[in-house]
């Protein structure tokens, strides 16, 4: 019994070290696709710049899915998939308007409370364990978030502070959604099927803000397709492979390059109560990954997991 449990134990650790690597390429692509966002914002309207987005990383998947045939995006779990889709691209649209109009580092730092967002989901919809750490941790979390905005100092403006927020929230639904659908959907058709719709549902507002993007913008739009088809495939075979609570962890990689992007690119230099906010942040955020890391806390989510994905 003791060399199963080592056994398992080893393989959950393996299965967690890929999908790691998974994560930090997700990471790497999205924060690198902000920087490019940025610049493009310049002189493209936003709802355009997130359609060639979504179409150039469809044009990239393609070849999979002529491959695949019809096979690919046939799935019986249209629903899940529609709310994925759904969270996922209104929360990609609430980041661009609130990176266009906040410090790149600022928008980042407020991403990382999905994990306070998924421990209040947890506690509220599937009646997890309600501790007085777990209680203290997200109370510190929102208060770091509270910090980046300082909202009575007018640090921030409130419509992109409220967007940067949104993303996280709805950001931590989708990716609770890919982890349940990875239990039985292959992770190209999770990729796929988002960005298919994803694409669907930016044609109308691009099409009311239409600006014909300059011969030198295209390659920037096609280069941020690569990016996010990149991320997408990465991001699906990293909830595949590990633990949600441990792939929720990789995210805090994106701070380090938010912050070098931001003070090279964009002269974006965070002062001291924005790094302090931050730093509570990253701290509550780790206690709540931790806690769900726990040997006992990780049997009890791939069990459930796998009782979900049934």
């Amino acid at each position: 019994m003791a060399g199963e449990d080592a056994s398992h134990l080893a393989t959950a650790r393996g299965r967690d070290i890929r999908g790691a690597m998974f994560m930090l390429l997700n990471a790497a692509c999205l924060v690198a696709g902000v920087a490019i966002i940025r610049v493009l914002g310049r002189e493209l309207p936003e709802p355009v710049i997130v359609l060639f987005r979504f179409l150039f990383a469809l044009a990239f998947f393609a070849p999979s899915m002529l491959r695949g045939g019809g096979g690919l995006l046939a799935t019986r779990r249209p629903g899940a998939h529609a709310l994925r889709a759904a969270c996922g691209y209104a929360g990609f649209v609430a980041f661009v308007y609130a990176a266009q109009r906040m410090p790149l580092a600022d928008v980042m730092a407020l991403g990382f409370t999905q994990p306070l967002w998924a421990a209040a989901i947890g506690m509220l919809a599937f009646g997890e364990r309600f501790s007085a750490a777990r209680a203290l941790a997200l109370l510190a979390g929102f208060a770091g978030a509270m910090l980046v905005l300082r909202p009575g100092f007018a640090h921030a403006p409130l419509l992109p502070a409220l967007a940067a927020l949104a993303n996280a929230l709805l950001t931590c639904i989708a990716m609770m959604t890919v982890k349940r659908l990875s239990a039985t959907e292959p992770a190209g058709r999770i990729a796929a099927l988002f960005l298919l719709v994803g694409t669907l549902l930016s044609v109308p507002g691009a099409w009311a803000a239409w600006t014909t993007p300059a011969p030198a913008a295209l390659p920037w739009l096609v280069v941020l397709g690569a990016l996010a088809w990149i991320g997408q495939v990465a991001l699906s075979r990293g909830y595949a492979l590990g633990r949600f609570s441990t792939m929720a962890a990789m995210d805090f990689a994106r701070l380090p390059a938010a912050l070098a992007i931001g003070w090279v690119a964009f002269a974006e230099a965070p002062d001291g109560l924005a790094v302090a906010g931050m730093a509570l942040i990253g701290v509550a955020s780790t206690a709540i990954v931790l806690w769900r890391s726990a040997p006992g806390r990780a049997n009890e989510d791939d069990a459930g997991a796998t009782r979900r994905g049934s």
